[in-house]
C-alpha cells in the first residue's frame, strides 16, 4: 500500500487553511465555501496528495477544484491523484499549463526521494494532469458559495506563468514568497521577479496574512525585506557578471559568498543574470 504524507493543518480564518507538507516544506491551501471548496496546489505526487486529500476530508466533503499556483513539480504532481477522486475542474496560467505540458516528465526526478511511484511513473496515480481552466490575463473571480477567490498574477518572477490567490485577507503567494529557505531561480528572471516583490509588497496591507509557497506565514514586512534583498544581489551580481571574461561563465567562491543565497542557488542566480542581461 502506498504510503500517505499528512500534512500540518493550520486554520488560517473562517474559510481558509494551510496545509504544510513536511517533504519540500512546501505550502497547499484550502478555501471552503459553502457550495464548494478550493485546492491551491496538490504536493510533488500521490503519497502527498493522498495526505492531502484526507486532511481536506476531514475538513469538508464539498466538491473540489484545484487552482496550481505555478508549474513546478512540486506543486503540481499531486493533480492525477486528485483527478482520480473527482476533481475536474483544475486552473492555472496558460504559461503554467505550457510548461507543464512540455516539461513535466522532465522534472519527475527531482520528487524521486520521496515520491518514488511520479519519479518512476508508477501506479495509477502518477500521471501528469495539465489544468485545462485557463485564468485570464486580468484575473477572475471564482464564487465557491458565499466566499469569492480572487485568481490574479503580476507579471513573471520565479517563472513565467505565476498565479496568486486571495480570498479575504489570506493571500498564497506560491513560490513568488519563500520562506525558511532561498528562492528558487531555475526559471526566473530575477529582475522582473524583484519588480513584482516591490509591487506586491505596496498592495499587501498590515493585516495581510501571507502563505509562501514553501516555509512559515509571513506578513508584508517580510515580502518588503525580500525585496530589498533581491535588489541588493541584482546589483552586486550584475557586477560579478560585468567582471567575468566576455561569453564566459565562472563564479569564483569568494563572489558566490557576497550573495545571500548560498552557493547553488547564488550559482544558479548568477547563471540567470548572465542570460538576461542586454
Amino acid at each position: 500500500m502506498m504510503q500517505q504524507l499528512v500534512p500540518h493543518v493550520e486554520q488560517l480564518d473562517a474559510h481558509c487553511w494551510r496545509m504544510h507538507h513536511q517533504g519540500f516544506s512546501m505550502n497547499s491551501g484550502l478555501i471552503v465555501g459553502e457550495e464548494r471548496a478550493a485546492v491551491i496546489d496538490t504536493g510533488s505526487g500521490p503519497r502527498e496528495a493522498a495526505g492531502l486529500y484526507a486532511a481536506i476530508r476531514r475538513i469538508t466533503h464539498l466538491p473540489l477544484l484545484v487552482v496550481n499556483t505555478h508549474a513546478h513539480g512540486d506543486h503540481v504532481f499531486g493533480n492525477k491523484y486528485f483527478a482520480a477522486h473527482d476533481v475536474e475542474d483544475f486552473h492555472a496560467t496558460a504559461a503554467a499549463a505550457e510548461h507543464l505540458r512540455g516539461h513535466g516528465d522532465a522534472e519527475r526526478q527531482l520528487v524521486r526521494f520521496l515520491e518514488p511511484e511520479m519519479a518512476l511513473r508508477q501506479g495509477p496515480y502518477s500521471g501528469i494532469v495539465v489544468p485545462s481552466g485557463i485564468v485570464a490575463d486580468s484575473g477572475e473571480v471564482l464564487e465557491l458559495g458565499g466566499v469569492n477567490m480572487e485568481l490574479f498574477g503580476l507579471g513573471s518572477g520565479h517563472t513565467t506563468g505565476d498565479l496568486l490567490v486571495r480570498c479575504g485577507r489570506i493571500l498564497f503567494t506560491g513560490d513568488l514568497v519563500e520562506e525558511g529557505g532561498p528562492p528558487n531561480f531555475e526559471d526566473a528572471d530575477p529582475a522582473l521577479w524583484a519588480d513584482l516583490l516591490g509591487r506586491l509588497g505596496e498592495q499587501c496591507g498590515r493585516d495581510t496574512v501571507i502563505v509562501p509557497g514553501h516555509g512559515n506565514v509571513v506578513d508584508v514586512d517580510f515580502v518588503r525585506r525580500q525585496h530589498r534583498e533581491m535588489l541588493a544581489a541584482i546589483r552586486e551580481g550584475k557586477q560579478i557578471v560585468a567582471s567575468w571574461p566576455a561569453g564566459s561563465f565562472d563564479p569564483t567562491a569568494y563572489q558566490l559568498e557576497l550573495l545571500p543565497y548560498g552557493p547553488e542557488q547564488s550559482t544558479i542566480f548568477l547563471q540567470r543574470l548572465s542570460e538576461l542581461l542586454p
